[in-house]
């Protein structure tokens, strides 16, 4: 393959994948295959006025089928005003709210410790997720915080290829 229809080809790619809200990995440094982040009430947008500094979290994903989109995932909570109700991985970069694009279940009942484990399967997330981590935080909401209580990106404390 010619050097000119190569490079042709990476240029179509990208415009294909930032047209299409995707990003190609283009280069040396593998594709992402595990994700935490810490999770605390001053990075959440609003903040909740009811949160404390001692309201924190930590969220654990692993990819385990890349090909599937396969993701199984844990997330801890502690300290939180109110009952959970939601937690989401929302995309957007540090400092702003952004939509929701993937459900993560608590556990009914659960307020301290371990407040939810699970997995899911969404292959275009996934992709992303693993060359763009900076771009999604997970978040946990209250009914005394429904927009939110504590928040994490992704990329702060880890995604590695671990």
């Amino acid at each position: 393959m010619s050097r000119m229809f190569s490079v042709s080809l990476v240029f179509a790619a990208t415009v294909l994948a930032t047209v299409f809200g995707v990003s190609v990995a283009t280069g040396g440094q593998p594709a992402a295959t595990s994700f935490s982040a810490v999770l605390t009430a001053d990075d959440e947008v609003p903040l909740c006025a009811a949160a404390t500094s001692a309201s924190r979290g930590h969220f654990e994903a692993k990819v385990v089928d890349a090909v599937a989109g396969t993701v199984e995932w844990k997330l801890v909570a502690n300290n939180l005003p109110g009952d959970i109700v939601a937690a989401h991985i929302h995309r957007q970069v540090f400092g702003v709210a952004g939509p929701v694009v993937q459900p993560l279940p608590p556990t009914a009942g659960a307020e301290n410790g371990v407040i939810g484990t699970g997995s899911f399967t969404n292959l275009a997330l996934v992709a992303d997720m693993q060359v763009n981590p900076q771009n999604y935080y997970v978040n946990v909401h209250t009914n005394i915080c429904p927009p939110g209580v504590i928040r994490g990106q992704l990329d702060e404390h880890g995604a590695s290829n671990n």
